[in-house]
């Protein structure tokens, strides 16, 4: 008997991702766990490297893209979701939450109790746990910029707490995002907070919103797909390439924001990807700038279609004699 069969009705089998990701596409996970049970979270893991299972773990399910064949490996996905505030001396405060918490939702909730600090995480979507990994930001401002340490589990069952310097940040990266310490999970993330006026606060957080209203579509979409070239914006760059609007099944370039792919109904991850390439190589042709993804391709998808967005395509060379 295998170690994840071991684990029992704990562990789901041929669970679709498209529902737990914020594109709404992609293929069924061979295994799946969902729990707020830390420990659980780590005897997957360590079983699923007994059985040579490869593994995935999810947030919110923003920046992926999953295959249409799925994902043949475990999926976990760490749901506990409280949080608390601990003051601190004068008007500085620790959020201490825990990895599943929604960010947006709990920026909102400590502007009103006056913390700030995190106002530009009420439009992020994806759990804080998520945000920590990748370091996500918006408004200039990014996870690196208030995050004290995180708790994780690993594979080997072991608790660790890495601090911000051990992360090694870069710009929406960092040692966990690539992939330098093996399968772990985020258990938990603390961050600096300061004592600020609610209304200041919460006046802040909705001139945040109605920015990202007026810039960014509502559809279902996986955040921005690119990230910005240093000097410009992968947005611009799309647009200047005349894409706006730009269809393959039911996957869109937005009309409001060429940096988002949106499944406007019934779109399929390859719909989506062959969008995502298009504007790469179009991008690459006019500007030669190559578009590098923020979207992280995650499944059955080809070898070659993942060396794919790494580079551009010589014409001459694909081109038939």
């Amino acid at each position: 008997m295998s170690a994840l069969s071991q684990l029992g009705d704990r562990v789901e089998r041929s669970v679709s991702l498209a529902r737990h990701t914020s594109l709404r596409v992609g293929g069924p996970a061979r295994y799946f766990v969902s729990t707020e049970d830390a420990a659980l979270c780590a005897k997957a893991l360590g079983a699923a490297t007994h059985d040579g299972v490869v593994v995935r773990v999810i947030g919110g399910g923003t920046n992926v893209l999953v295959a249409d064949g799925g994902f043949d490996g475990l999926v976990v996905k760490y749901t506990a979701a409280g949080f608390e505030v601990v003051p601190g001396a004068a008007d500085a405060g620790v959020l201490a939450a825990s990895a599943g918490a929604h960010l947006g939702n709990m920026a909102r909730r400590l502007s009103r109790l006056g913390w700030g600090g995190l106002e530009w995480g009420a439009t992020v979507p994806g759990t804080i746990g998520g945000a920590a990994v990748n370091n996500a930001g918006a408004f200039g401002t990014c996870m690196a910029d208030s995050l004290l340490d995180l708790a994780l589990v690993t594979a080997g069952g072991e608790p660790r707490t890495l601090s911000r310097a051990e992360l090694h940040y870069e710009y929406r990266s960092s040692v966990l995002k690539r992939g330098e310490l093996g399968p772990v999970v985020v258990t938990s993330v603390r961050c600096d907070l300061r004592r600020t006026d609610p209304v200041t606060s919460y006046n802040r957080i909705l001139a945040h919103q109605a920015t990202r209203t007026a810039t960014q579509p509502r559809q279902l979409s996986a955040g921005s797909i690119f990230a910005n070239p240093t000097g410009d914006h992968a947005g611009r760059l799309i647009e200047s390439a005349g894409l706006k609007g730009e269809r393959c099944g039911g996957a869109e370039i937005s009309g409001q924001h060429a940096n988002f792919i949106v499944n406007s109904g019934g779109a399929s991850a390859t719909d989506v990807y062959t969008l995502l390439r298009h504007a790469q190589q179009a991008v690459w042709e006019r500007f030669e700038v190559w578009l590098e993804p923020e979207v992280q391709l995650v499944g059955a998808w080809r070898d070659e279609q993942r060396v794919a967005l790494l580079a551009p395509v010589d014409r001459a060379e694909t081109a038939h004699p």
